[in-house]
């Protein structure tokens, strides 16, 4: 059905004119879709910038933004149903790497609580990865080797970097204080929502990718979003957050 829509058909649906291309896509793990859009335009200034005009009603919740010669599609997403297809359709239009930024909440003990965290795999049972990679036999989802090695590079000295693995739960309402101690115990070192659904969409067309993820709350220390601790670390995450997206933004133009 759906996943058999050709390359010609996918522009006409959505008004796009037949030399479209996307070279990259950056994905922020977030509701807060006004906010990351505008901090995303923020890192572009100095440079020539053209906004793209999407005319259909349900892409144009994209920020595409051609850069020079390089179009990037910076796609704000909170779960994964929405963001598996805006995925698949910046990897059909010929997207070169997708990267996934944002943030955890930690997991593994005595993780420097402002790590950035570089998924080594992602465990995931949600029902877009195995849509994608139907043939897999167990719930890991891992990103490209080389393309997080390069970020992990980029960033090791500016930020504290680690690498492991982490799981996507898309429920995080359901999420019980056993389900931490569980995930903790079993050598998570986060969980988020989104990274799987990155990972798998991207391996299915043959796409780069990765996820670059400060820790956030600490989970396994109790602390969550509205907690004091938190509040109080806000402007070293802000500082993180801008090298987070400013190093996704660098990749994305050299590809």
């Amino acid at each position: 059905m759906y996943k058999h829509i050709t390359l010609p058909e996918l522009k006409k649906f959505f008004k796009l004119p037949p030399s479209f291309r996307v070279d990259a896509c950056i994905v922020y793990g977030s509701y807060d879709e006004a906010k990351y859009k505008k901090e995303f335009l923020s890192l572009l200034k100095g440079k020539k910038v053209v906004i793209d005009e999407l005319k259909d009603d349900f892409i144009n919740k994209i920020l595409s933004v051609k850069v020079g010669n390089k179009r990037i599609w910076f796609i704000v997403e909170y779960g994964g149903a929405r963001l598996s297809e805006f995925v698949h359709f910046a990897s059909m239009l010929g997207s070169k790497v997708n990267i996934l930024t944002g943030s955890c909440g930690g997991l593994k003990k005595g993780l420097d609580e402002f790590a950035i965290v570089i998924p080594s795999y992602s465990y995931s049972t949600e029902s877009s990865c195995h849509m994608y990679l139907r043939d897999k036999k167990d719930n890991r989802f891992y990103p490209d080797k080389k393309l997080s090695e390069e970020v992990i590079n980029l960033l090791k000295d500016k930020q504290k970097v680690v690498s492991g693995p982490i799981i996507t739960c898309q429920a995080m309402m359901g999420e019980t204080w056993e389900d931490i101690q569980k995930w903790s115990k079993a050598g998570f070192y986060g969980v988020e929502m989104e990274a799987s659904t990155v990972f798998s969409v991207s391996e299915h067309f043959k796409v780069p990718s990765t996820a670059i993820l400060r820790v956030a709350d600490n989970l396994i220390e109790k602390e969550i979003v509205r907690s004091e601790s938190y509040k109080k670390k806000k402007d070293k995450f802000d500082e993180i957050k801008d090298d987070i997206l400013r190093t996704a933004l660098d990749i994305a133009l050299e590809k």
